[in-house]
């Protein structure tokens, strides 16, 4: 195993990457072929599905067909409409903090620069979410725009000691774990299968796709746990820089027992600090992969986060290495289901 100072710096390099790069749903493409450069250098396999998603294989004569998958996508903007004071108003594609949004910077493509507005929904209405508008400035709204177009988040990527952030992590941390871990998982203890797919800020069709293509006997879900919201009863209270999160049961998810056992007894075995929750959401494709075909075991890490929803979204790196770390060793031995 690398140090654990250069895993941080692998990582956080590969999350830089990934994060800097524009990719809302339907728009991944500038993601995705970042991904399929790293994939065919360490993995060689690599394929696109007809909805763009990114799969991945790594034979081995050992053990079982285990689907590693995260997202690509992150929020977007699309325009709604245009106005004659030269705003574009828009529609979310993902989920939004609005408020904790207003005046953020948001990029179009070609470079286009806006300032994100967000106008209470008038009283008269009745609840509702706020309207959101992307501001040009004095100049107004340049013509290359049009309705169908999409924006993103336009936040600088930085690092600040172990803290990461950055625009769009709640997805890239999960690809950046997968990408690391192809890299690192030499030694095939099990055939290895990567599922990066397309849409999950809008729905999770394109992991059921994936789990259907792909044909996986266990699968492992990464993404990003929002933790700076108010926990709901019952759940697990969960902390950045305290090791990545074992999901045991969200809303509509609960983890195969066997795979949930095997990632403890790795991440006890290895002496990694871990945390085991319950929570009400499970960010990931896992629900959707679980029930695929005649239904597949599967589990979920995560890293815990804050700021989802909103432009300046942030982890721990010590989280990051100790996540890539499990991870690896997980897929380098023999899995072995138990009933």
């Amino acid at each position: 195993m690398p140090s654990s100072r250069s895993k941080h710096t692998s990582i956080a390099d590969c999350l830089r990457r990934l994060a800097e790069a524009d990719g809302p749903p339907g728009w991944e493409g500038t993601v995705r072929r970042l991904v399929e450069k790293d994939l065919h250098t360490s993995m060689g396999k690599v394929r696109v599905s007809p909805l763009g998603s990114v799969y991945a294989e790594r034979q081995s004569g050992r053990g079982m067909r285990v689907l590693v998958s995260s997202h690509l996508d992150e929020v977007g903007f699309v325009v709604s409409h245009l106005d004659h004071q030269g705003f574009a108003w828009l529609h979310p594609a993902g989920e939004v903090n609005a408020e904790a949004c207003s005046g953020a910077a948001i990029r179009f493509s070609a470079g286009l620069l806006a300032t994100l507005g967000v106008v209470p929904r008038p009283t008269w209405r009745g609840e509702g979410p706020p309207r959101l508008l992307a501001d040009f400035g004095p100049g107004g709204l340049n013509h290359r725009l049009r309705t169908g177009g999409m924006g993103v988040f336009a936040t600088p990527f930085e690092v600040d000691g172990r803290t990461i952030r950055g625009k769009a992590l709640d997805g890239r941390v999960g690809v950046a774990l997968a990408l690391h871990a192809a890299g690192l998982s030499k030694r095939a203890g099990n055939t290895l299968v990567l599922g990066m797919t397309v849409l999950g800020q809008v729905g999770q069709r394109a992991a059921q796709a994936a789990a259907f293509d792909l044909e996986p006997e266990a699968a492992i879900t990464l993404g990003v746990l929002p933790t700076d919201g108010k926990r709901a009863p019952g759940c697990t209270a969960v902390h950045p820089g305290k090791g990545p999160v074992i999901l045991v049961r969200s809303s509509r998810f609960v983890a195969d027992a066997w795979l949930v056992e095997a990632l403890v007894h790795t991440a006890v075995r290895a002496r990694l600090s871990h945390q085991i929750a319950v929570s009400e959401e499970n960010p990931t494709g896992a629900s959707a992969i679980q029930a695929s075909q005649g239904g597949i075991p599967t589990a979920t890490i995560l890293v815990a986060g804050t700021g989802i929803g909103t432009p300046r979204q942030s982890v721990e790196g010590q989280d990051l290495e100790a996540a890539a770390e499990l991870l690896v060793r997980l897929l380098e031995r023999p899995l072995v289901p138990r009933r």
